[in-house]
């Protein structure tokens, strides 16, 4: 049976982060594996979407920050209905901040002192401003090739110690891959 996985990741970051810590565990239990950016695509875009990936009868996981909900709960609960439904509550991973704090989670010690973000260790909380005002100088303000070296040395173990919306995300993986 031919399985396909599509994974609906908000920003570059995101898609990224997803391309090189998520997709290769996936690619393991699927035989396509789709990273789909949608920030910029409008509502009835994303709809449409993942209306043609339910009906390949494909996986999907939506994710988002929870941006400036109170809880996970309510974030959920927006985004399924400014969608029109068409999203499963159950198929969608709410970042805890930002997906920047899921970089910074999975890092060594080691690593952030080489990078020189040590102000940094509260990993559930980081957002993207934090992460990009402490960049060293040595990257000369790209933050791409920032990003790309914090994800060199990603530790998914640890991740999921430092980052509970990480781990949950891992935890619904790894059970859409044995199923």
């Amino acid at each position: 049976m031919y399985r396909r996985m599509h994974v609906l990741v908000e920003g570059r970051d995101d898609r990224e982060f997803f391309i090189a810590v998520v997709k290769p565990r996936l690619e393991q239990a699927y035989d396509h594996v789709e990273v789909w950016e949608y920030a910029r695509a409008t509502i009835d875009r994303r709809r449409k979407y993942i209306k043609s990936v339910k009906a390949m009868n494909a996986d999907y996981l939506f994710v988002a920050d929870i941006n400036s909900s109170p809880c996970i709960t309510e974030r959920k609960e927006g985004l399924v209905s400014s969608h029109g439904g068409m999203i499963d509550a159950d198929r969608m991973v709410i970042v805890v901040r930002e997906i920047e704090s899921w970089y910074v989670a999975g890092m060594e010690d080691r690593t952030c002192q080489e990078l020189g973000i040590t102000d940094l260790l509260h990993a559930e909380t980081v957002t993207k401003e934090e992460l990009r005002a402490v960049m060293p100088k040595r990257f000369g303000g790209s933050a791409v090739d920032f990003m790309a070296e914090m994800l060199r040395e990603f530790r998914v173990e640890r991740a999921r110690n430092r980052s509970r919306s990480f781990c949950y995300m891992m935890d619904l993986l790894e059970g859409s891959i044995g199923a």
